[in-house]
């Protein structure tokens, strides 16, 4: 297939695509306010911002992390968290149980809760965090996020010294933003300081392509537009889809030797931002560009009226 070729197909009618990117934020966003109704969260956090405890056993004999779930429940902790892991230690199997406050008090009182309600269950370790603890670690971490965006959007200001490719770049890591979050309400993946982390790389990610087809689109060159963007799309979706190969290929490793995890959530949010950053940069920021350069930036809110 002439992927060149294919381009040029796309280019010549580019425009209506713009759709696609709007489409995506929409949902994105709907998912957000839906989980917000039913959960009162936007997305649900972690242990390490809502404290709690987190119990790792060594179960003997069959188990459904549901029944363990419900075990809890029965004992007045609620909202518990039942992982079981993959790995193996003799006749046992691993269980890990994020309890959310009021915490346990120590590890017998967890293998008491678990002994009561009928399993052969040893705590192999302990941790617990207090609420003030995390409630600090969840208003710094914000701060962090925001001061990170802010600065990011200050040096994209500062580089093009034009306002419109520089909403353009915002745009496109805002998006991939609210789509990973989206991802993370839908596939019940919790804000912790990992996914957290995630999700300051996936501005750096996004600028990336973002910065490479801005660059390439706003240069004065002898080559047309078109043999520029292309270029830009060749470098930027390889870019891309190197980053979502790897983390492909983390979140399978990681998923089969120790089962959900903190690994696994880093890379399920990289790769749902990765691959909302496809879109949302080749149909939005691009055409937003396209629109910029060829001086029909005023028909852009024609071009998203849904028909």
């Amino acid at each position: 297939m002439d992927l060149e070729k294919r381009f040029n197909n796309i280019y010549d009618d580019f425009d209506k695509y713009l759709k696609i990117p709007v489409a995506i934020i929409l949902v994105a966003l709907a998912i957000l306010v839906a989980n917000y109704a039913f959960t009162g969260e936007v997305v649900g956090k972690g242990l390490d911002f809502t404290g709690g405890t987190e119990v790792t056993y060594s179960v003997q004999g069959d188990f459904n992390t549901d029944d363990v779930e419900s075990v809890f429940s029965e004992q007045g902790y609620s909202g518990v968290n039942a992982l079981r892991l993959q790995t193996q230690s003799g006749n046992g199997s691993q269980l890990v149980v994020q309890i959310p406050p009021p915490s346990i008090n120590d590890s017998d009182q967890a293998e008491t809760i678990m002994q009561q309600g009928g399993y052969n269950a040893t705590a192999e370790s302990f941790s617990s965090i207090s609420t003030a603890v995390s409630g600090q670690f969840f208003l710094q971490a914000s701060i962090a996020f925001a001061l990170a965006f802010m600065i990011m959007s200050l040096v994209i200001f500062a580089a093009f010294k034009d306002v419109v490719p520089s909403l353009a770049v915002i745009f496109a890591a805002a998006g991939d933003i609210i789509v990973a979050l989206a991802g993370m309400a839908l596939f019940n993946i919790q804000l912790t300081l990992g996914s957290f982390a995630a999700l300051l790389m996936l501005i750096g990610y996004s600028v990336d392509t973002d910065i490479v087809l801005s660059t390439r689109v706003l240069k004065r060159e002898r080559k047309s537009l078109r043999k520029r963007m292309w270029s830009s799309v060749k470098t930027g979706v390889t870019m891309s889809s190197g980053g979502i190969a790897g983390f492909t290929l983390l979140f399978i490793v990681s998923y089969l030797i120790v089962g959900p995890s903190e690994l696994s959530n880093i890379a399920a949010v990289m790769l749902i931002g990765l691959l909302a950053d496809m879109p949302l940069t080749w149909f939005g920021n691009a055409i937003i560009l396209k629109k910029y350069v060829d001086g029909d930036f005023d028909n852009l809110e024609e071009m998203i009226k849904w028909k």
